[in-house]
């Protein structure tokens, strides 16, 4: 998988989990899906070396 690739989907699940707080105010998928994207900032590391 490409490094760009890789951060667009950590960019996508940041989105996600900021939406599902701000609209449905549902603070368990918000810290679900910043792990997500945390998670991917490990992948988009090992991908990029």
């Amino acid at each position: 998988m490409s490094g760009g690739l890789i951060a667009l989907t950590g960019g996508i699940y940041l989105y996600v989990g900021l939406e599902q707080y701000y609209k449905f105010n549902n603070l368990p998928m918000l810290y679900t899906y910043i792990g997500y994207a945390f998670a991917n900032v490990g992948l988009y590391m090992m991908a990029s070396r």
